[in-house]
């Protein structure tokens, strides 16, 4: 096996990860596009169903994939991924290939569609936020069961849908019972989605700091960070400030302790 420079992922493992934000970024818009323009019977009588999947965003990251897997009746793939020696090339393998799923759900039964599209959009957004805010849908609604209303208007920011998870959902009651209007403002606010600062800002670069981050890399020295973020990773531009730059995003992100 080759060489890991970053704990679980080698240098070119991080690359290949990095390289899939786009798609997901361009997933997150094309889904909704592609549900309201669908003619399939199967897709209309999923969406009048209902497609709820805000209370994901209630459990720890690592649970709501590994939740997310099993509703797609990906468990024998999970049990499998963890006995091989290098799991995360033969995730990544997985993700290049473009293998589709094989529509049965964890029953054996056929896939719920308006599940499977709950567990998509859900990690969609989730990938997303980590991209615009260096953690994910479920730290910030940990960070909003803890009193941080900030948290709270950057999921909606995210996703509008998690107005309807319960910890939030709690919140805005306690909002309307108090009458906070400036909280109320700030919402109407979040409402309107990520500011153009953010959608034009270092998306793969607070991801990659994410991943660093979760890999246990809380020590690298400047040329360490210079090296992988603008040589390896091409996720910043090489400039005589670089380094005090990358040094401040990668102690702020430091600060944050839960993807």
């Amino acid at each position: 096996m080759a060489t890991k420079e970053y704990g679980k992922l080698s240098a070119d493992q991080f690359r290949r990860l990095i390289r899939k934000l786009p798609e997901v970024r361009a997933g997150t818009k094309e889904l909704p596009d592609l549900l309201r323009s669908s003619t399939s019977e199967k897709l209309r009588a999923a969406l009048d169903e209902g497609i709820y999947w805000a209370g994901f965003y209630e459990l720890p990251f690592a649970q709501h994939v590994a939740l997310g897997m099993f509703v797609l009746g990906q468990k024998d793939w999970l049990i499998e991924m963890t006995n091989l020696e290098d799991p995360q090339e033969a995730m990544l393998r997985f993700l290049d290939s473009g293998e589709e799923l094989d529509g049965k759900g964890p029953d054996g039964q056929e896939l719920s569609l308006a599940a499977a599209l709950a567990v998509v959009a859900s990690f969609q957004r989730s990938i997303l936020s980590i991209m615009l805010y260096k953690r994910s849908m479920s730290a910030l609604v940990e960070e909003v069961r803890k009193g941080n209303d900030k948290s709270l208007f950057d999921a909606v920011r995210i996703d509008r849908s998690a107005l309807t998870c319960p910890t939030i959902a709690l919140r805005i009651s306690k909002a309307e019972i108090r009458n906070e209007r400036h909280f109320f403002d700030s919402l109407r606010k979040a409402l309107k989605g990520p500011s153009k600062k953010h959608w034009e800002g270092y998306g793969n670069l607070r991801y990659s700091l994410a991943v660093l981050r979760e890999l246990g890399f809380d020590a690298m020295s400047d040329a360490e960070l210079e090296h992988l973020l603008v040589d390896v990773l091409k996720v910043y531009p090489k400039s005589s400030a670089a380094r005090k730059n990358l040094r401040r995003q990668f102690y702020e992100s430091g600060k944050m302790k839960t993807l």
